[in-house]
């Protein structure tokens, strides 16, 4: 894939998944079901830690043959249910996320960047 392929995906990818803000985020966590999903890579989790209550699926893992019961065990059969996607600086959280609404989930947003994430919380407490 050129360049121009990767960023023709990520501008596809930005127009159809809704980045939230933290407090849009904190709103949806407080008064939806939310799973909230890392896709970083293990060694970056194991490196820098989880937001509180996120589960960790690599993007590696999503872009090679991923089986959807990874995610179906954490929607406990609810349908109703926000999926929030967060990586390292909302990138691939943003394809992860575009390729979950093409695989037909709905409620899919970008959540940004983990680094993003902990100065706000830091600002908000």
């Amino acid at each position: 894939m050129n360049n121009t392929d990767i960023q023709k995906s990520l501008q596809e990818a930005n127009d159809c998944v809704p980045r939230l803000s933290f407090e849009e985020a904190n709103n949806l966590i407080a008064t939806a079901n939310t799973l909230i999903i890392d896709v970083r890579e293990t060694s970056e989790v194991e490196a820098t830690g989880l937001i509180k209550n996120a589960v960790n699926i690599p993007k590696s893992i999503i872009d090679n043959n991923f089986d959807h019961s990874i995610i179906k065990n954490y929607l406990n059969k609810n349908e109703d249910i926000t999926i929030l996607v967060y990586c390292a600086a909302g990138i691939r959280s943003a394809l992860v996320g575009h390729k979950l609404i093409k695989e037909d989930y709905i409620n899919v947003f970008n959540i940004g960047g983990y680094a993003e994430w902990l100065i706000n919380e830091e600002l908000n407490s």
